[in-house]
């Protein structure tokens, strides 16, 4: 079972790759949003520098994007599977043709401070359950040492006390 178990802490682990390198485009949006000549496809090229895990389909969509904003984004949209890099890729969108890139992210901010929570209870949890871990680690040799120098050599003494005492009747008989 040992390769599954592996192949599970990976995939939480690229799970949580995937909601940091999310978290990092959000904060580079929140700042070039800010901007006023910026446009969406300035956005794409600061997203794939600092790419890592979306590298392949947002240098893909930035190489595409002359051909067709909207259509290299929808091909964005359709090669990843991430919910939150999805939501970021309609704005994107939206801001294409419809609306400035202001309105097109007004719920960032807020969204952002939802997965920080969120993120945030969840490190509380797994620092939690470290620490009952690491406390059963640091109680094992007080246990092993009570039970190795306490139980052991009192129940071989009751046993030998018992042996003797069957020995002693049994020849009484």
């Amino acid at each position: 079972m040992a390769p599954t178990w592996i192949l599970y802490f990976q995939k939480i682990l690229r799970q949580l790759e995937m909601e940091d390198e999310v978290m990092q485009y959000q904060t580079i949006i929140l700042m070039l949003m800010k901007i006023e000549r910026v446009n969406v496809e300035m956005i794409l090229e600061w997203l794939e520098r600092y790419a890592n895990i979306f590298k392949e389909p947002i240098t893909k969509c930035v190489n595409n994007y002359e051909a067709g904003a909207w259509e290299a984004l929808e091909v964005l949209k359709n090669d990843i599977s991430f919910p939150q890099l999805i939501t970021i890729v309609e704005s994107l969108q939206a801001a294409v043709e419809r609306i400035p890139i202001r309105e097109a992210f007004d719920e960032l901010d807020t969204e952002r401070e939802y997965y920080r929570e969120k993120r945030k209870a969840s490190n509380e949890k797994l620092i939690s359950r470290k620490g009952l871990i690491g406390k059963g680690i640091g109680f094992a040799p007080m246990i092993v040492l009570f039970v190795g120098y306490l139980i052991v050599p009192l129940v071989a003494i009751g046993l030998m006390s018992m042996l003797s005492t069957f020995s002693t009747m049994g020849t009484m008989m």
